[in-house]
């Protein structure tokens, strides 16, 4: 079977214990790591949490995994608080001060552009909202 680049793949080379889907990461060259710094230039978003081991708790660094597909096409990422946000609002990676792995619409500070809002127009969002975001090219 061809990868589609939308199939998830499975990383087994994580930095991070991931706590929630939707999450921005960016390679390293210790493993897959959330995005936490406005520059850093995400690949892929998280779609579950990190492994869990046999006691039900997240697996840690360098013996967990966390499933991921690649910034294409409209993917659900989590976004810090929005008020009255509209279709087609330019999305980058937080603020270095802000949580990790998120999107927003504060470009300040070189923040590498995401994508644009693709939902419902008018509507608040709160800090960790899921939210559709049309990716942009990788950079």
């Amino acid at each position: 079977m061809m990868y589609s680049g939308l199939s998830p793949v499975d990383a087994k080379d994580i930095v991070n214990t991931f706590s929630e889907s939707g999450l921005l990461v960016k390679y390293t060259a210790s493993g897959v790591a959330v995005t936490a710094a406005v520059t850093d230039a995400p690949f892929a978003v998280t779609i579950d949490e990190s492994s869990r081991d046999a006691a039900g708790s997240l697996e840690a660094a360098g013996t967990g995994t966390v499933s991921l597909v690649g910034l294409s096409g409209v993917q659900y990422i989590r976004c810090m608080a929005i008020t009255g946000i509209k279709s087609g609002l330019k999305l980058y990676t937080s603020q270095t001060s802000d949580t990790d792995g998120y999107v927003d619409d504060d470009s300040s500070n070189s923040a590498v552009l995401v994508g644009v809002y693709m939902g419902e127009d008018g509507i608040d969002i709160a800090t960790g909202d899921l939210v559709p975001v049309l990716c942009a090219t990788i950079q």
